[in-house]
C-alpha cells in the first residue's frame, strides 16, 4: 500500500493548490511564507506559480483580443449608421444642393473606411486560420487535443456565415 508521501496528486488538487498560490500572491505574501503555508517543496511551487502565471497570460490575450474585436465591431456599427444618416441626406428633397457635395463624399469616406475595417477584420481571421492550420501540423498529436479558439467572420449583411464563426473547436 502506498502512503500519503508516495502518491500523485489529482488534477483536482493541482487546481486547488493553484487557486491557493493565486490568492495568496494576490494578498501579497512572500514565495517563502507561501511555501511553508502550503507544505509544498521549492520546485513544486515554482512549477505551479510557472503554470498559473502562463493561464493568468493566456486569459489575458483572449480578453485582449475579445476588446479589440468588440470595439472594431462597434466603430463599424457607429460608422454604418452613420453612412445611412448621410445617404438619407442626400437623397432628402429639402437638402441644399450646394451641401450635396459636402455630404457626398463624407459618405464615400466613410465607406471606404468601414470596407478597410471588413478588409482588415477578414485579413486578420484568414491569417489566424493559417497559424492555428501551422500550430497543428507542427503540434505533436496529444498536443491537439487542446481546445484551441477558432475566430470566424459573419456576413452580418446576409446573416450568413462564410464557413466562419466563433466557437471552439
Amino acid at each position: 500500500m502506498l502512503d500519503k508521501q508516495n502518491r500523485r496528486k489529482t488534477k483536482y488538487q493541482i487546481e486547488g493548490q493553484l487557486i491557493e498560490i493565486y490568492y495568496r500572491i494576490v494578498a501579497g505574501e512572500k514565495d517563502r511564507d507561501i511555501i511553508r503555508a502550503l507544505l509544498l517543496s521549492e520546485r513544486n511551487y515554482y512549477k505551479y506559480k510557472h503554470k498559473l502565471a502562463n493561464k493568468l497570460e493566456k486569459y489575458q490575450l483572449e480578453r485582449d483580443n475579445s476588446a479589440i474585436w468588440l470595439e472594431v465591431q462597434t466603430l463599424k456599427d457607429r460608422m454604418s449608421k452613420l453612412y445611412s444618416a448621410l445617404s438619407e441626406r442626400v437623397i432628402d428633397p429639402t437638402t441644399k444642393t450646394s451641401d450635396l457635395h459636402n455630404l457626398a463624399s463624407t459618405a464615400e469616406s466613410i465607406a471606404i473606411n468601414i470596407f478597410k475595417l471588413e478588409s482588415a477584420s477578414i485579413t486578420a481571421i484568414q491569417q489566424s486560420n493559417i497559424l492555428e492550420n501551422q500550430i497543428n501540423i507542427d503540434l505533436p498529436s496529444r498536443s491537439k487535443n487542446e481546445e484551441l479558439l477558432k475566430i470566424s467572420y459573419m456576413n452580418n449583411s446576409r446573416g450568413e456565415s462564410e464557413n466562419l464563426e466563433f466557437r471552439r473547436k
